[in-house]
């Protein structure tokens, strides 16, 4: 089965914070900005914009992407982008699900691709 994941780094979190950072870029804005108008604390979006070699367990939560989304008034293809990014395996779920894979397969894969499982136990 050919399991589609977006082009990333050995982390995709590296490339979140550089996608992130170039639309602060474009609008000049500072992550600070970014904290007052998506209403998230100001460690949240540096934990997010600063990422190089951070917490390998930290993953921002679906509702503090959706709410930079909307504060950078982002494109619907800026968007599926950022959350393509932001969650990669959304898209392994996506394709599994279509597969007929079980959760143990599907854990196996996510597993493989350093992705979150979708159970604790592993």
């Amino acid at each position: 089965m050919a399991i589609y994941v977006p082009k990333q780094n050995p982390d995709y979190r590296v490339e979140l914070a550089k996608l992130i950072n170039g639309y602060l870029a474009e609008r000049e804005w500072s992550p600070a900005r970014l904290a007052r108008e998506s209403g998230q604390s100001k460690a949240t979006i540096s934990r997010i914009t600063n990422y190089k070699n951070g917490n390998p367990k930290y993953q921002p939560l679906l509702r503090t992407i959706q709410a930079i989304a909307l504060a950078l008034k982002l494109s619907r293809e800026q968007r599926k982008k950022l959350f393509d990014t932001a969650f990669p395996e959304f898209r392994v779920w996506e394709e599994v699900a279509e597969q007929g894979y079980t959760v143990d397969e599907t854990n196996d894969i996510l597993y493989e691709k350093g992705l979150p499982l979708l159970t604790t136990e592993r």
